[in-house]
């Protein structure tokens, strides 16, 4: 049987402060927010955020730690 989360709903204020971190994660790993890593990107951040994490730092080290298109985080 498959369980089912509600999920919080996405406000605007919400947007912009995901959108933030991945302005900061793009600027620094020299990504378009528009290319293909970008997006996928944008949508890890909102996993990790519906799944409960809210602390910017720790969204933005998920980001840099995951293995994406671009393959694994500089060390």
């Amino acid at each position: 049987m498959l369980t089912v989360w509600p999920k919080e709903a996405l406000t605007s204020e919400t947007m912009m402060f995901l959108q933030s971190i991945l302005l900061d994660w793009c600027r620094q790993n020299g990504v378009a927010v528009m290319s293909d890593v970008g997006v996928a990107k944008a949508r890890s951040l909102i996993d990790w955020y519906e799944f409960g994490i809210k602390e910017r730092g720790e969204l933005f080290k998920l980001l840099s730690e995951e293995i994406g298109m671009a393959g694994p985080a500089a060390p």
